[in-house]
């Protein structure tokens, strides 16, 4: 993966005016992606969490998935 990124990175790297390295978005996501897997192949989980840290990151994504007490901009508008 990352030699494929590398490649396409180089393929389709053009200066721009500000002296910087321009890429498409296609290799943006490409470099993204490589990015992400070696981070994921990195930071794998050494250990389980202690179980009640691991029932508050439970929690923490109930919460998280429940629906906003917070009005939408959208709902604002219609009134």
């Amino acid at each position: 993966m990352v030699a494929m990124v590398s490649v396409m990175a180089n393929l389709s790297a053009r200066p721009s005016p500000h002296g910087s390295v321009e890429i498409d978005h296609r290799t943006s996501l490409a470099v993204c992606e490589g990015i992400g897997e070696r981070l994921r192949d990195q930071m794998k989980p050494a250990a389980t969490l202690p179980h009640h840290l691991q029932e508050l990151m439970n929690r923490f994504r109930e919460v998280e998935d429940a629906p906003s007490i917070i009005p939408d901009a959208s709902m604002a508008r219609q009134r």
